[in-house]
């Protein structure tokens, strides 16, 4: 046998141990695990956090078959997790002192007063980023948000996931940060505040200018997961169609079909809720709804969404038609 297909062979079973032995710490400490794609960060599982698990049995059956990488489900696990990334090609934060999500973090501390970061579990990523995982408060309700708090921040709470110490993509593994506490910590006040406060979509009432939208729209396809992208590309198709639409007449139910279609993508944790309402509200004025009934667009973008939210979609699947006409 070629030395090289030697080393190759020999190297999976030793990650798989090594990412099964990560996969039951995480569920010794009382979070719920999932498989993600082998080198990927996508889910294997289609309902991942209805299935994530903390039973050693399951773990041990599932991880002893392939090495795959490993998902942390925030929700189930009560955990929220600030995800400090580092910019993409071409992304510029307008302030020279703040360059990623860490130095983003930095400034959010030294402008709140009274605001320390907590040391907390701290997983460094590939990229160069980091994950500073906390426990949920109890009994406060925390979503998930995409660079509403700041430049390179996202925060990973219900419905979203991270990438567990062990995996590996593109050849590089997340990692515990040395001197990281192993556990996390509660979530500071000062953190909830902002992350429960983070900007919700705009009434209507006021188009917003095209450029800004495009721009936001076309950020969101460079962030994230291959399967985020994705995600982010059909809602950004989905408010240039709807936008697209000038005279009046089937704009309503086009704006009730993009919020469905929005709404399956909430329900599989792609695409924060927050952030998909704000763009279909902005497409839903610069195409003319809400000039007479300002609360028309909320309504309608409201029933879509409930709807949508009862069936979620993943990467691969054709959007599911629904009775009423809408696809």
């Amino acid at each position: 046998m070629p030395p090289q297909s030697w080393e190759k062979k020999t190297a999976i079973p030793v990650l798989r141990a090594k990412l099964l032995a990560s996969a039951l710490r995480y569920a010794e400490r009382g979070m719920y695990v999932h498989p993600l794609l082998v080198g990927a960060k996508e889910p294997r599982w289609l309902d991942w956090e209805a299935r994530a698990t903390r039973d050693p049995e399951v773990i041990e059956r599932t991880w002893g078959r392939a090495p795959f990488n490993i998902g942390v489900a925030c929700g189930p696990s009560k955990l929220v997790a600030l995800d400090l990334d580092v910019p993409h090609e071409g992304e510029v934060s307008g302030s020279p002192e703040i360059v990623d999500g860490m130095t983003m973090l930095h400034s959010l501390t030294a402008r709140t007063p009274g605001a320390q970061i907590t040391p907390t579990m701290t997983v460094r990523t590939p990229s160069g980023g980091r994950h500073l995982v906390y426990r949920a408060p109890a009994g406060v309700a925390v979503r998930n948000t995409a660079r509403t708090l700041g430049f390179c921040l996202d925060t990973r709470a219900a419905g979203g996931y991270i990438v567990g110490i062990g995996s590996v993509v593109d050849g590089s593994a997340y990692l515990l940060e040395d001197g990281s506490p192993t556990e996390p910590a509660v979530l500071p006040d000062w953190l909830l505040t902002l992350v429960t406060a983070a900007p919700k979509p705009p009434k209507a009432g006021g188009a917003p200018r095209r450029a800004d939208v495009v721009a936001r729209l076309r950020e969101l396809t460079r962030q994230g997961t291959r399967e985020e992208r994705w995600a982010a590309g059909i809602l950004r198709s989905e408010c240039d169609e709807l936008e697209a639409m000038k005279q009046p007449g089937g704009r309503n139910n086009r704006l009730n079909l993009a919020a469905y279609r929005a709404g399956q993508l909430v329900a599989s944790g792609l695409v924060d809720q927050a952030v998909a309402e704000e763009h279909l509200t902005e497409a839903a004025q610069a195409c003319g709804l809400g000039a007479d009934t300002p609360r028309e667009i909320e309504k309608t973008i409201r029933s879509g969404m409930a709807a949508g939210l009862s069936r979620p979609r993943r990467m691969g699947t054709a959007p599911v038609r629904r009775m009423g006409g809408a696809a």
